[in-house]
């Protein structure tokens, strides 16, 4: 339990003693504990009802398909491959149809009525080739709509959490180290049975996701991967908060995205935007504007840069909440923007935005973690499907090493509330040389800190964790309460404030290194 104090056998037992909660051995656990989903669920605010088409259907039904089959998957897919060459409209409606992968098709509306789903195999077969519910690859002219459901069983691929019930309750003192153990101690971390996600797109072209809703993912919800074009809006994500890397929403090399009006509940990042070489990433990404959303998040709302090498640029968040409900700690971060392994990441703009129990509201990390020599394709994913990871790095240390940096960024009219770490703003110190996060504008920023006393925790020096995980929790308990910036450059400050109800013993503002 947190403690008033952190003396020095505490800080002695973290740093030789202190050890990560994931659970590696044991069956699954398929309870649904109390408070695993939000009890915030605005369904009726995203989703409206949609008149069944009526002209060029293929339905499933025709095809064999049948709610008391085991797996409806070889005539829903059937159904996909004619709809395709007639460019018509594949129908699910009458109930609760069980598949394995679906593979979607060029030209394809593919309609999943309101009160219809599409359900994942509970024993976690039929996905062993592609890893997913729903897939396309090389394919143009996708659109998923209908106001029905994608179901996917994701709390049945995980074991057993360290800690008997979800936490409810907020910490007597803020102290980063436990929050950290105790986030940790609520997930289901990876069985080897987990199959994979609900939807994955590759290397497509013009998707649209219009009233549609995805259920209890067992591992990223949405992804899109070097894809091209797309409009996501009226969509809802609803995951168990406590099923390890479950995503919401990933954007992987992919450019040209609409994301607007959407709700996300999930246990890891909300919307998150990623361009990594060991995720078959090859370019440089662009143009991605989220507006509109309700985010609730285990981890960051909405993250932009991490597990990336290739460059980032022209983001744009508006209009959007990003907070926790239920369950303590909080969200790690609301907004994250992270270059750690070789990306430019550059031109982020962020307005209006509210945020409630985000423990760290803003996060802005320049690193030089240089994964890629580190890990591999298989590697990379493999310990989030409770796998072993085989040796060495994708590409040599040299090619990314150092290329990381963080540039011009403006966020403006935020409003935090629940704050329990400072905005970060930090750079990085290695081998005698120092590289700054550039050009940083924070404009109409109210914070308003939760009102529970601090640990006093004094530390000799903060360390540079430079090849260490970018977040927030990462460096601990700082000594600022409001704004803790190191090795930045340029950093503009207007109309900034920090309301801290508690007497406490850090500082409001600590810069170092800033020039």
């Amino acid at each position: 339990m947190a403690k008033r104090r952190r003396n020095v056998l505490d800080k002695l037992n973290t740093l030789f003693f202190g050890k990560d909660l994931r659970v590696t051995e044991g069956e699954p656990y398929t309870e649904i504990r109390e408070f695993d989903f939000s009890s915030y669920y605005p369904e009726d605010k995203y989703i409206y009802n949609q008149n069944l088409p009526t002209e060029n259907v293929f339905d499933i039904r025709d095809y064999g398909a049948d709610v008391s089959c085991d797996d409806n998957a070889p005539f829903i897919n059937k159904a996909v491959l004619d709809a395709s060459r007639a460019g018509g409209t594949v129908l699910i409606s009458g109930g609760d149809f069980i598949s394995g992968t679906v593979t979607l098709k060029s030209d394809v509306t593919f309609f999943i009525a309101k009160d219809s789903s599409i359900t994942a195999r509970a024993d976690g077969k039929g996905f062993e080739e592609k890893k997913t519910l729903i897939f396309a690859e090389n394919e143009n002219n996708i659109v998923i709509t209908g106001g029905g459901r994608i179901k996917c069983n994701g709390h049945l691929y995980g074991r057993k959490p360290v800690a008997d019930k979800n936490n409810t309750t907020p910490a007597k003192y803020i102290d980063v180290i436990e929050m950290r153990q105790d986030y940790r101690s609520q997930l289901r971390f990876a069985h080897p049975s987990k199959y994979g996600g609900p939807v994955s797109f590759k290397n497509c072209n013009n998707i649209t996701v219009n009233n549609f809703i995805i259920e209890n993912s067992a591992y990223w919800t949405f992804k899109l991967s070097n894809c091209e074009n797309v409009i996501i809006r009226n969509f809802i994500i609803n995951n168990n908060r406590n099923v390890a890397n479950a995503d919401g929403i990933d954007l992987a090399g992919t450019s040209n995205v609409d994301i607007s009006h959407c709700f996300i509940s999930t246990a890891d990042d909300g919307i998150v935007i990623k361009n990594a070489v060991w995720l078959g990433n090859n370019n440089a990404m662009s143009n991605i504007k989220i507006t509109d959303c309700e985010v609730i998040s285990r981890t960051n709302a909405i993250k932009v840069g991490t597990e990336t090498t290739f460059d980032i640029s022209d983001i744009t968040v508006t209009d959007c909440r990003l907070f926790m409900t239920d369950l303590y700690p909080g969200s790690v971060s609301g907004i994250s923007l992270e270059a750690c392994d070789g990306t430019a990441l550059s031109n982020i703009r962020v307005h209006n935005i509210s945020m409630d129990r985000c423990t760290c509201p803003i996060f802005i990390r320049l690193g030089n973690r240089n994964r890629a020599s580190l890990v591999n394709t298989q590697s990379a994913n493999a310990i989030e499907f409770g796998a072993k990871a085989q040796k060495g790095g994708e590409l040599s240390k040299k090619l990314f090493d150092g290329k990381s940096s963080v540039s011009d960024i403006i966020i403006t009219d935020v409003k935090a509330t629940g704050v329990e770490l400072p905005i970060i703003i930090a750079g990085y110190k290695q081998n005698g040389k120092v590289k700054r996060v550039e050009n940083v504008t924070l404009k109409n920023i109210e914070l308003e800190y939760v009102d529970i006393p601090e640990t006093i925790d004094r530390r000799a020096f903060i360390p540079e964790y430079t090849k260490e995980y970018p977040e927030g929790w990462r460096f601990r308990n700082l000594p600022a309460y409001a704004l803790w910036i190191r090795h930045a450059t340029n950093i503009s400050l207007e109309n900034f404030t920090c309301l801290h109800p508690q007497k406490t013993w850090k500082k409001d503002i600590i810069k170092e290194d800033v020039l």
